[in-house]
C-alpha cells in the first residue's frame, strides 16, 4: 500500500522545531514524529529525517516485516529424525535433532516433544544426539556488548535455543533448611552453595538476600535465606548453546525414565532419516506479543533470522535484512538510505533509522490487515511489560514500544483519543544525556496526545 506522501512530506518540512516543547532537551538531542492513523492529517515533525539509533524501536520494523511476509500464524517446527532401526525399546543409532529456531522453545516445549518420543516406545538412545543446525547460517552478531557477556538480554539466537539458555535457580527454605537446586540439573554446571538461615522477613526478589556468581560452568549462591523466599527463583545464564541444548535433552530425557543418548555434538541429518516426533509452536503472534511486551532482543533476532530463512539465500542474516527492505519498498517506503541494520533487535550501537521512517511503519501497520496482532503486541501503559509503571495519567489508550541504550531512549507507538481515532507517536533520544532524559521524553509523548485530543474534540465539534 503506497502512502498519499506529497501532504506529509510538505508538512514535515514546514513543521517548526519550535512547536515542541521539549521540556529541557537540547534540539539536536531528540527526534519526533507523529501523525494521525485515520485520514491524511498534518504530520509534527522535529528532526525526522535525521539518521539515529532507535534501540529497542527497532523491534517494531522486523515484528511488521515478519507479519507481512510470513503471516501472523507461522509457526516454527522443531522435529527428532532418525535413520537408525528401532529394536524393542532402542534406539540402535543417532538420533538427529533438527532445530527450526522457535524463539519461545522451552523445557515444557522440550518435554512434550520427548514425551512424543517415548510414546513410540523408544526408552534408550544407544547413539548420538546430534544438533542439525542448518536452519540458520550466520546468525548476525551484536558488536561493542563485551561489557554485558553472560548477561541474559545479550544471548545471541540460535537454531536450538532453549529457555532463551537460562537455567533457574529455586531456593527453598522449610523444615530441612535453607538449600537451592537447579533446574534442569545440567551436567555441566556446578552448582556451590553456602546459604545460611535468614531474617523473618517479605522477600519481593530473592536476590536481596543471594549473592549469585555465574562464570557459565560454576554457579556459587552464598547468603542468609529468608523463610519468605522458600520457592523463589533466579535464573542464570550459562554454558553455550550446543552444550545447553545438549545437557538439557539429556536431563529432560533422564526425568522421562530414558537412558543415553551417548554424546551430543552437530551433524546433518541424512536424506532417509523418518521422523520419530515434531513439535510445532504457538503463532508467531504469541511470539510478537514477547518480543515487543518485554523488549526480549534474543528472540527479537531469532525472527529477523526467520525472516531470512524464509527467504532463501546462504546467509540468513543477509538473506533477513534483504526481505526486510524489500517489504519497505514494497510498502511504499523507498527511502531506505537511511536504514542501517545489524541483527533487526536494536541490541546495536551501529543500527540507524530515520523517526519519519519508522513512524510510516505505524502507519501501515496500522492500516493493514494484521492491524490487531501487530497493536497488541505493544506494552500498554500503566499495565503491563516494559510501560507497567510508566503514563499513570494516560493509561491504556496509549501503547507504546520502548527502547533503551546507554545513549538512547526511544517510545514509538499508538494513542487513541476518545473518539477513537488514533495517533502514531515516535520520539527518539540520542544523547550522552540519554539514561536522565526518561521524564523529558514521556513528556513530549504526552503532549503528544493531549495536543490530539484537543485536535479531535475541537474536529468534532466542527462536524
Amino acid at each position: 500500500m503506497a502512502f498519499a506522501k506529497w501532504p506529509l512530506l510538505l508538512a514535515l518540512a514546514c513543521a517548526p522545531a519550535l512547536a515542541l516543547d521539549l521540556h529541557g532537551l537540547k534540539p539536536d538531542e531528540i527526534a519526533v514524529w507523529a501523525a494521525p492513523v485515520e485520514g491524511d492529517g498534518p504530520a509534527t515533525a522535529h528532526r525526522a529525517d535525521a539518521p539515529v539509533n532507535p534501540a529497542s524501536t527497532m523491534k517494531l520494523l522486523t515484528g511488521w516485516a515478519a507479519l507481512n511476509r510470513l503471516g501472523p500464524d507461522y509457526r516454527w517446527k522443531t522435529a527428532l529424525l532418525s535413520a537408525a532401526p528401532v529394536e524393542g525399546d532402542a534406539l540402535k543409532g543417532d538420533l538427529y535433532w533438527l532445530g527450526g529456531g522457535d524463539p519461545r522453545f522451552d523445557n515444557g516445549d522440550l518435554l512434550s516433544l520427548l514425551y512424543s518420543l517415548r510414546l513410540r516406545g523408544i526408552r534408550q538412545l544407544d547413539g548420538r544426539l546430534l544438533l542439525d543446525k542448518r536452519a540458520f547460517v550466520n546468525v548476525a552478531g551484536a558488536d561493542d556488548f563485551d561489557g554485558d557477556a553472560g548477561r541474559a538480554f545479550v544471548v545471541a539466537p540460535d537454531t536450538h535455543l532453549v529457555n532463551l539458555k537460562v537455567a533457574w535457580l529455586t531456593f527453598f527454605n522449610d523444615g530441612q533448611g535453607p538449600r537451592v537446586a537447579l533446574d534442569p540439573p545440567l551436567a555441566g554446571v556446578e552448582l556451590r552453595a553456602a546459604l545460611q538461615p535468614g531474617p523473618d522477613e517479605p522477600c519481593p526478589d530473592v536476590r536481596r538476600f543471594i549473592s549469585i556468581e555465574n562464570d557459565g560452568r560454576q554457579v556459587r549462591a552464598t547468603g542468609s535465606l529468608p523463610p519468605a523466599c522458600d520457592g523463589q527463583r533466579a535464573y542464570v545464564n550459562v554454558l553455550g548453546h550446543d552444550a545447553f541444548a545438549g545437557q538439557d535433552f539429556a536431563a529432560l530425557w533422564r526425568a522421562l525414565g530414558g537412558t543415553g543418548p551417548l554424546r551430543a555434538a552437530r551433524g546433518r541429518a541424512p536424506d532417509d532419516a523418518r521422523e520419530l516426533a515434531s513439535w510445532q509452536s504457538q503463532p508467531l503472534a504469541v511470539a510478537l506479543s514477547d518480543i515487543n511486551k518485554y523488549s526480549n532482543n534474543t528472540m527479537a533476532r531469532t525472527l529477523f533470522l526467520t525472516l531470512g530463512r524464509e527467504a532463501g539465500g546462504g546467509d540468513t542474516a543477509a538473506a533477513a535484512e534483504r526481505a526486510l527492505r524489500e517489504e519497505l519498498i514494497h510498502r511504499g517506503m523507498d527511502d531506505v538510505g537511511a536504514l542501517v541494520l545489524e541483527n533487526g533487535s536494536g541490541l546495536s550501537r551501529r543500527e540507524r533509522v530515520t523517526a519519519r521512517m519508522l513512524g510510516e511503519v505505524l502507519l501501515d501497520a496500522a492500516r493493514g490487515p494484521y492491524a490487531g496482532e501487530f497493536i497488541a503486541s505493544l506494552p500498554i501503559a500503566a499495565t503491563d511489560g516494559t510501560l507497567k509503571k510508566r503514563f499513570a495519567d494516560l493509561g491504556p489508550r496509549l501503547r507504546m514500544k520502548t527502547g533503551t541504550l546507554n545513549d538512547v531512549k526511544a517510545l514509538a507507538g499508538y494513542w487513541q483519543a476518545a473518539d477513537g481515532r488514533r495517533l502514531a507517536i515516535v520520539a527518539i533520544v540520542n544523547s550522552p544525556r540519554a539514561m536522565e532524559s526518561g521524564k523529558a521524553l514521556d513528556a513530549v509523548v504526552a503532549d503528544l496526545a493531549r495536543g490530539f485530543n484537543t485536535e479531535t474534540m475541537r474536529s468534532s465539534a466542527r462536524r
